[in-house]
């Protein structure tokens, strides 16, 4: 009995747990668009007050911002660490998975000194930005001294 019953709960806990990273994407991390923009607009009139020329500029760039992020398909993994660092500063969650995206590419064409790679990714897991720091910092260094 106590068998089946641990069984069963690992099979709910697996089917949860797949169904979970499947259904994520953009529109679970991210406020509703009406959320957000009245987030965009609160944070706009505090940052810029009376400055109402900044205040439609920070609206339009965080607005622009926010609207490419929920259209995100690739990696989620990194859109999720950009969000976790920056939560609705929608302009610096862009820039933020964008350096990643561009250095997780960076450090997948890499074939040269893979242990130093892969002491580079021990050190920084998904940090690719520094990943890539690490590993051309130590390959410079390696290679001068061999």
């Amino acid at each position: 009995m106590r068998r089946k019953l641990g069984l069963s709960l690992a099979l709910i806990f697996v089917l949860v747990f797949t169904f979970s990273i499947q259904a994520a994407g953009p529109e679970d991390l991210f406020l509703d668009s009406d959320a957000a923009q009245e987030v965009i607009k609160e944070q706009a009139t505090e940052d810029w007050e009376d400055d109402f020329e900044m205040v439609k500029y920070q609206i339009d760039n965080q607005t622009a911002a926010y609207n490419w992020l929920i259209k995100v398909e690739d990696h989620i993994d990194l859109l999720k660490l950009a969000k976790e660092k920056w939560d609705t500063d929608y302009e610096m969650i862009k820039y933020e998975y964008e350096n990643q995206v561009a250095a997780y590419n960076w450090v997948q064409s890499q074939d040269e000194h893979p242990e130093i790679m892969a002491a580079a990714k021990e050190k920084w897991g998904l940090d690719y930005e520094m990943v890539k720091y690490e590993y051309e910092n130590q390959v410079e260094a390696y290679e001068s001294i061999n």
